[in-house]
């Protein structure tokens, strides 16, 4: 009896969880489900970037775009042979792209030509009438330095440095481009170096906070380091400052700063006229004795 009992239930639970060779089947239908998905996933991805993709080569291959608003703020400066040139002033603005004579690129394309990849610190120097390409250097109504000219008792070469965040040191600066060493003025003039022309396809493109200069200097006195690219002066900074605080979310926020000061200010004023007063008081009580 023990021995039927036993063969009943082991029948009994193969019918109800099927058969060992059915349980050690591969759950295809599974696998691909999550195959499928997959795809599915990578199709999406693929179709949402070229979507944008398309949209971004209609407009300028990126930011800023036309009409770009709020502005973007870039401070600049021109170092010749170790020494900064005074701002630029220009009324010169064919692209939506120009300063002020403040030391700060104002970035607000107008135009497609100028917006995306195409907002270059080339297109800012065409635009208010600058020579600058990879072999010269020249600001409006100023002199024409060369690749090769003396500079510093030197061959002078064209640089260009930024700092992506105004508050780095000079020392951080990072170098863009490679100058024209070991290439013709030649060469340089037609686009082989970073810093070319406002014609080439590519540039030094403008960016939001940050700063750059433009210099002409001899190169370094040890291969591989930078050369000595001063930054744009503090002035320049605060005001690139104030203008990237004016559109902030929190703008509000920060325009009582000057506000701040003044009350402390009031502050200190006010217990030096209290002071006095009492000292009035004493006086009168002494008169009023004196004439009882």
């Amino acid at each position: 009896m023990g021995k039927a009992s036993s063969g009943k239930k082991v029948a009994r639970a193969a019918g109800i969880g099927g058969s060992r060779a059915y349980g050690n089947r591969p759950p295809w239908m599974y696998y691909g489900g999550v195959l499928l998905l997959l795809l599915l996933g990578i199709l999406g991805v693929y179709n949402s970037r070229e979507f944008r993709t398309n949209k971004i080569s209609q407009q300028g291959t990126g930011t800023p775009t036309v009409g770009q608003s709020p502005p973007w703020y870039e401070g600049f400066a021109l170092d010749v042979c170790g020494k900064l040139l005074p701002d630029i002033k220009t009324d010169k603005d064919p692209y939506g792209i120009t300063t002020r004579g403040d030391g700060i690129i104002y970035i607000s394309p107008t135009v497609k030509s100028a917006s995306g990849a195409n907002a270059t610190l080339g297109k800012f120097a065409s635009s208010i009438g600058m020579t600058f390409n990879a072999a010269e250097l020249q600001v409006p109504g100023g002199k024409l330095y060369v690749d090769g000219q003396t500079c510093e008792g030197k061959a002078g070469h064209v640089y260009v440095m930024v700092w992506p965040n105004p508050a780095e040191p000079v020392q951080d600066g990072v170098l863009e481009g490679r100058g024209t060493q070991g290439k013709s003025a030649k060469d340089a003039r037609a686009g082989k170096e970073d810093t070319c022309s406002p014609d080439c396809e590519q540039g030094v493109l403008l960016e939001d906070d940050q700063l750059v200069t433009l210099a002409f200097l001899p190169a370094p006195s040890v291969k591989g380091e930078n050369p000595d690219v001063s930054q744009p002066s503090q002035a320049v900074i605060s005001k690139l400052a104030s203008l990237e605080y004016s559109k902030a979310p929190g703008a509000t926020t920060t325009v009582p700063t000057p506000t701040t000061s003044l009350p402390r200010a009031t502050t200190t004023t006010r217990p030096a006229a209290t002071t006095t007063r009492p000292a009035a008081t004493t006086t009168r009580p002494a008169a009023t004795t004196t004439t009882r």
